[in-house]
């Protein structure tokens, strides 16, 4: 568990947040996500440039497979059902890995003439098709995916000794494993899934498991059915002797059940695990919308891989990730990356960002008082520890920009926290559940664009500053905050902001500060605009400490308040000394009888110390019990107040 750094701002002197010396790697349980998802994606090291020619509607995939989990291979065929989408089509291509072999093809029944050039299958009927009417064709393929590209998209492994089988197909992988129209247009509108392996395994996959039966002596056969469009990169299969549990969710709004398939070394304690995220499904359908696959089923499937992928209705978490945040996120996927896909991996932070931020909104609503604010805490930390990088990922043909923890993840989460700060959490709970529920959206594809015109029309707000500040520019702002009060309490507080990269001249944001003194408190948001802007404002008591953003709202780093007493009378003066002290602090002035003496240590902590000598002209102080570090001397006179730092240095 981090250490909470809490920011409390002092009389008289400058407290950095400290975030930036926290941390250097992604906060939490999405350390483990982001790290294990980006070493596994890091093995798919090409550039994917397709070459396919796009003049289809896919509409339906049937798949057959063989396959054995003590063997890295694949054998079978794919027939896709589609619509040509110009006035005539006489042939048709997908991407297939050159180290793949593309064996025949067969339209309406007959033999037809295919080629495998490069990543690149083309089926050629030998006649003409005509535009909008439903046709087939089938591809028959073999080969061993990791040996002809070894990018980690199809894996096989052990645990406890016994081999087991998964793909992985985010972002590039499908064309490794199977003929596909590897894209980020077109989604498949409904699929078979056919997986004959040795008895004595079982099979997942997406949506529902309609039968299991014998083949032969030493075959099974999995047949499992989904009926929701889905995008090629969310087909998956995994192959092992699993041990399967199913749950059910049971919510106002319907229930659905949740189908395990785990190791069975691992069954017990993963039980445990999967049983305390089902209140979430509930946090999530009341937030988002009811489950978008509920006439199916959702699942989790254990395999030899780190962090989780959000196959769509059966996520695959690896051996030991099973925990409630990495459990959250991939189940928020379903709503943000499976039911709605970003469009362009430039837009992951849709499916990315999203899914952190909602396994930040399962903390706010089961552990709002403890874990909430840490994992706010210490997901602005790692956003600020660099001080640039764009949310909008502008190299996707690097796997580890598009899954970038620090960007795609934990910035593009936090931006959607300060946004729900900004315009409200009416207007922001009420964008997000018009985006899902968009009939151009859903079920399909989005950019940012579609996601900022729902936040608009639900703010009532033009957003483009906002959204070109924390998507496409980069950097975060620091706070330079400085306070004067008077003896009426009037306050002049002035708001300095610089700026960590260029690319942004100023962040337009909300500022809160908490004031407290007098044994009260009060949190005051400034509508900060320009850098040396100035407000007047009346707490109601003197202030004596502070708490810059205190509820972590908004994206800052190195932020720094001044809170400065009154000017001591003429010819008033007052010297600490000495400083750095050791056992005894002692403060010479000239300013009678002290009424109040305390110390605070730099975080706001009351301090303990023992008062030797008040005297008209001097103060002495114990603090032999402090330790090292710094602290603040607070005084109070007749209504001036009077702070000075020192250091406690053993």
């Amino acid at each position: 568990m981090k250490k909470i750094f809490y920011c409390l701002l002092l009389i008289g002197i400058s407290v950095s947040t400290g975030l930036k010396a926290q941390q250097k790697s992604a906060p939490g349980k999405l350390a483990e996500i982001s790290a294990a998802e980006a070493s596994s994606y890091s093995r798919m090291t090409r550039a994917h440039v397709s070459g396919l020619i796009n003049n289809y509607d896919l509409r339906y995939h049937r798949f057959q497979w063989l396959v054995d989990p003590s063997q890295s291979g694949i054998r079978g065929s794919v027939t896709s059902y589609y619509l040509p989408t110009v006035p005539q089509l006489s042939t048709i291509q997908f991407e297939l890995a050159a180290g793949m072999s593309a064996d025949s093809s067969y339209h309406r029944g007959f033999k037809v003439a295919t080629t495998h050039v490069g990543d690149i299958v083309t089926v050629s009927y030998g006649e003409m098709m005509p535009e909008g009417v439903l046709d087939s064709v089938t591809v028959y393929y073999h080969g061993d995916p990791a040996a002809g590209n070894g990018f980690g998209s199809f894996g096989t492994a052990l645990h406890s000794g016994v081999p087991a089988l998964w793909t992985l197909s985010e972002p590039y992988g499908a064309s490794d494993w199977w003929p596909s129209k590897n894209d980020l247009t077109d989604k498949i509108d409904s699929i078979d899934v056919f997986i004959a392996y040795p008895k004595g395994n079982h099979a997942a996959s997406n949506g529902i498991l309609v039968s299991e039966t014998p083949r032969g002596a030493n075959l099974m056969l999995s047949h499992w059915k989904h009926r929701y469009p889905i995008a090629s990169y969310l087909v998956a299969i995994a192959v092992t002797n699993y041990a399967r549990y199913t749950e059910e969710y049971k919510g106002a709004e319907g229930h659905y059940p949740i189908v395990n398939y785990m190791y069975p070394e691992d069954s017990a304690s993963n039980r445990v695990q999967t049983s305390w995220l089902l209140p979430v499904y509930g946090i999530y359908s009341s937030l988002f919308g009811h489950y978008p696959f509920d006439h199916e089923k959702y699942g989790h499937a254990e395999f030899g891989w780190g962090g989780g992928m959000e196959h769509q209705t059966m996520t695959f978490i690896g051996q030991g990730a099973f925990n409630l945040e990495i459990l959250s996120h991939e189940l928020s996927h379903q709503w943000f990356g499976d039911m709605v896909t970003c469009g362009s991996w430039h837009d992951i932070w849709l499916n990315e960002g999203f899914a952190t931020y909602c396994a930040g909104l399962m903390y706010e609503n089961t552990s709002p008082d403890h874990y909430w604010p840490i994992w706010k805490m210490q997901n602005i930390s790692w956003v600020c520890y660099y001080p640039n990088g764009s949310v909008y990922c502008t190299d996707t043909t690097n796997v580890n920009t598009i899954f970038d923890s620090r960007l795609s993840y934990s910035k593009g989460g936090m931006v959607l926290h300060q946004l729900r700060w900004i315009i409200g959490d009416s207007a922001f709970f009420t964008g997000m559940k018009g985006y899902l529920a968009d009939p151009k959206l859903r079920y399909g594809f989005a950019l940012t664009s579609d996601y900022k015109a729902h936040m608009e029309a639900a703010s009532g707000r033009d957003l483009t500053e906002y959204f070109n500040d924390w998507i496409y520019q980069q950097g975060y702002p620091s706070y330079t905050v400085n306070c004067t009060q008077d003896a009426a309490h009037l306050t002049t507080v002035v708001i300095s902001q610089a700026q960590s990269d260029p690319s942004v001249s100023f962040f337009k944001l909300p500022v809160p500060v908490q004031f407290f003194g007098s044994g009260k408190d009060t949190l005051l948001v400034f509508n900060n605009t320009f850098s040396g802007q100035s407000f007047m404002v009346n707490p109601g008591f003197a202030i004596d400490s502070m708490h810059f953003d205190p509820y972590y709202r908004i994206i800052s780093a190195n932020n720094h308040v001044a809170l400065g007493e009154e000017e001591l009378p003429a010819g008033k003066t007052l010297s600490l000394s000495p400083n750095p002290a050791g056992n005894r602090l002692t403060a010479l002035h000239n300013l009678g009888s002290i009424r109040e003496v305390g110390i605070v240590s730099i975080n706001g902590q009351n301090m303990s110390s023992r008062l030797i000598e008040n005297s008209p002209s001097r103060l002495v102080l114990d603090v032999s019990r402090l330790p090292e570090g710094t602290y603040i001397l607070r005084l109070k006179k007749n209504g001036i107040n009077v702070a000075r730092k020192f250091a406690i240095v053993k």
